[in-house]
């Protein structure tokens, strides 16, 4: 029954999930309880780094590209009277850009930082708005400090975009460091602080908005992937238990017809190639037809099962028993010759006639009694079909005798006989 209190747990989750994934498309924002929020972020975080850890050189290319264009434009368009100083800087804004991203990988990628990643994220976050914001802002020339104002922007809204961070703890980051850049401004550039706000501050809510845009969309992705793997988990539950019912009995749970016969013939290859013994044992229950007449076939399934049960337990972990039909059963027993056979037989007809189940119809005894026929393969040659035969044949002269006792066959005998 295991298996359908883990199906009956993954269906409530799948529904619970289900529920978010409607809730999610109805609004923007957090709808996940506070665990798996809190997983999720996480999930998210990890995901940032690792980008960042793999795409180091796709970001050096690019910011490559980026320099080769910046550098020339800046020539052209910086005012003669301050040439030298105006071009300085525009290449110490450039190699700040490009320390600044260095740092971001170091982050992301080296062991003793990865655990305080949001705090080295957040730092370098902060420095890259400051520090870029005075580069680039002191500079004399009008045109580039609009320039400037741009890319301060873009930096405000890759930096929501690139590190992973909530949202709001990306907006308070880029909230301190645009006052912390425009008290440093305000007395340092001739330039409207309206103006500057504007923008600084500009930046810090559309960076806020399309991060907020973006993990609600993370959300959905991330509600989407978790109900697939339940759905997963769900299928292969129910593979697993439509493979375990085709192998074993639906009454016994232990294995079938069908499985007994693939099984045999992976233990008679073994034994015929390798020369080892292999013992097979069948069991019959007493009378059995006369205890369901008068105890009723509830009853008798019972008795089946219980006996299923006892020989399961009596076996040892090597062997093997299934329900061969009806009140039959079939144990085999591999490297094992007669004398462990006939122990084992010997511990299975113990642990039977300790369950002392009444059966008052029985006509050897006062309880459950079973007849077992045992016969060991050593390489003989025969087929499959032959040692079943003999090994039935063993059981049929244990039921001659009496029932209620073990017979064991000698295929030697058997072979000399025929």
């Amino acid at each position: 029954m295991e298996y359908k209190y883990k199906l009956a747990k993954l269906q409530y989750d799948k529904e619970k999930i289900e529920e978010l994934i409607a809730q999610q498309s109805s609004r923007v924002g957090q709808v996940f309880p506070k665990k798996m929020e809190e997983v999720f972020w996480q999930k998210n975080l990890e995901r940032s780094r690792k980008h960042i850890e793999k795409n180091l050189w796709s970001g050096v290319l690019v910011y490559f590209l980026f320099i080769l264009v910046m550098i020339p434009t800046d020539y052209w368009i910086i005012d003669k009277n301050f040439f030298k100083q105006d071009f300085i800087q525009c290449v110490l804004g450039l190699t700040n850009g490009a320390f600044t991203l260095m740092l971001i990988y170091f982050a992301a990628s080296l062991p003793k930082l990865k655990p305080y990643f949001v705090f080295t994220a957040s730092a370098i976050f902060f420095w890259a708005i400051v520090s870029m914001s005075w580069l680039t802002l002191t500079i004399q020339t009008e045109d580039l400090k609009h320039q400037a104002l741009v890319i301060i922007c873009i930096i405000d809204i890759l930096g929501f975009m690139l590190i992973g961070l909530k949202p709001f703890h990306m907006l308070t980051v880029s909230m301190l460091a645009s006052f912390s850049a425009i008290v440093l401004l305000v007395f340092t550039v001739d330039m409207n602080p309206l103006l500057l706000g504007r923008v600084l501050l500009g930046g810090c809510f559309l960076g806020f908005v399309i991060s907020h845009m973006g993990s609600a969309r993370e959300r959905m992705i991330y509600l989407y992937t978790s109900r697939a793997k339940i759905s997963e988990q769900i299928h292969r539950i129910h593979n697993s238990e439509l493979l375990h019912l085709s192998q074993h009995d639906a009454l016994t749970n232990i294995s079938n017809r069908r499985t007994f016969d693939e099984t045999l013939t992976d233990y008679f290859n073994i034994s015929k190639r390798e020369e080892s013994p292999l013992a097979v044992l069948f069991i019959d229950v007493d009378h059995f037809k006369n205890f369901n007449d008068f105890y009723g076939h509830q009853k008798g399934d019972d008795v089946i099962s219980s006996i299923a049960e006892s020989i399961k337990n009596a076996i040892r972990h090597m062997d093997f028993v299934a329900r061969y039909g009806g009140e039959e059963f079939v144990v085999l027993l591999p490297e094992t010759n007669a004398h462990g056979a006939y122990a084992v037989a010997s511990n299975i007809y113990k642990a039977i006639d300790r369950l002392g189940i009444p059966h008052e119809k029985s006509l050897v005894s006062n309880h459950i009694t079973i007849s077992l026929g045992i016969t060991v393969y050593r390489g003989e040659e025969m087929t499959q079909d032959e040692l079943l035969c003999i090994a039935d044949q063993a059981l049929y002269r244990a039921k001659q005798l009496g029932r209620n006792q073990i017979y064991y066959q000698s295929i030697r005998s058997e072979a000399a006989s025929l």
